[in-house]
């Protein structure tokens, strides 16, 4: 199937319908596929520029697919004969290092270079900020209708104290969804799941079945608190019921990419997912109590999680759960 067949069909299919009304399709004999010539062992395909200081680093999951670790969130790399599927895309300034990578990975294993499908997994710009670049580059740009909806919405973003612009519409995903939908593409099947008002009211975890791994998007920070986007939609209960939805649907051989982080498997998600519900419970107990958010953080409950303090420390994640059951962030901050 030629890449253009490709993308006008799935611009067809995705375009007239809704979550309820996509459906597993009858099976069909394969299409013939066109196998991508090998490149040859010294050559490299370069689609973009090697920065003087490359700031990107690529891990191998399997021969086809790999991930893209650096500044921004982690990107899913699907590659063979068709092309190529990424998951997240960066930062703007990462672009011309990402297409790069991408070339270095399909000389590598001799896939068709050809950028099919970009998927973001939310709105934020260290996933989908690259979305232009990989639009010139040929990528059909997909999303949660959420994450089309807020990318033309300016909002305060409280926790950070800064609004958020509305976007250039060159990094709009072009086809959206309500709920799920699949890909079909180098004989995988990669289903995109809407995880509703987890770290944004937009996330999407995407499942590629037969290489058997799961892409958490945001949903994920391993290691390390997470960002509860509780003004574009999130709420720590929402994380934990995604993660609850990524354990429902893996196994012991499964691998995990999360957003931010190593790659992991099914433990280290579980114990994500246990430390969030301990978080929010831990802060449950005590607002139920009539205790204010200032008190909850001067009380210190979660001193026993330090070593997961980043760029969110336990104030931040206090008041992120805090905000998650209804608590009003405080006034004038």
């Amino acid at each position: 199937m030629t890449k253009a067949m490709m993308i006008a069909t799935a611009s067809l299919l995705l375009g007239a319908c809704t979550a309820s009304d996509i459906s597993e399709p009858a099976p069909a004999a394969p299409a013939p596929q066109a196998t991508a010539p090998e490149a040859p062992a010294s050559e490299t395909v370069t689609l973009g520029a090697l920065p003087e200081e490359p700031k990107l680093r690529v891990e191998a999951i399997s021969e086809n697919l790999h991930v893209i670790f650096g500044p921004g969130g982690n990107i899913g790399v699907s590659s063979g004969p068709d092309g190529v599927v990424l998951v997240d895309d960066k930062f703007a300034a990462n672009s011309e290092e990402i297409l790069y990578r991408i070339g270095e990975i399909t000389a590598g294993n001799g896939a068709s270079s050809d950028l099919l499908f970009v998927i973001n997994t939310h709105l934020h710009g260290d996933h989908s900020g690259s979305n232009a670049e990989m639009a010139a580059a040929g990528g059909l740009v997909m999303a949660h209708d959420n994450v089309r909806a807020r990318m033309g919405t300016r909002y305060m973003n409280k926790a950070f104290g800064r609004e958020q612009a509305v976007q250039d519409r060159a990094k709009w995903p072009v086809v959206t969804f309500s709920d799920r939908t699949s890909l079909h593409f180098n004989g995988v099947t990669a289903h995109a799941l809407h995880t509703p008002s987890g770290h944004t009211d937009g996330d999407t975890l995407v499942h590629f079945v037969e290489p058997n791994v799961i892409h958490m998007g945001d949903n994920l920070f391993l290691n390390m608190f997470p960002f509860v986007d509780v003004d574009a939609g999130g709420n720590m209960q929402g994380m934990i019921d995604a993660h609850d939805v990524a354990l429902g649907i893996a196994n012991a051989d499964t691998v995990i990419i999360p957003g931010h982080g190593p790659i992991t498997d099914v433990t280290g998600l579980t114990e994500a997912r246990d430390t969030l519900q301990a978080v929010l419970d831990r802060v449950r107990v005590r607002k139920d109590r009539g205790e204010s958010l200032q008190a909850i953080i001067d009380a210190d409950p979660l001193a026993d999680f330090a070593a997961l303090e980043s760029f969110i420390d336990r104030p931040a994640i206090i008041t992120a759960a805090w905000r998650s059951l209804g608590g009003a962030f405080p006034a004038g901050e």
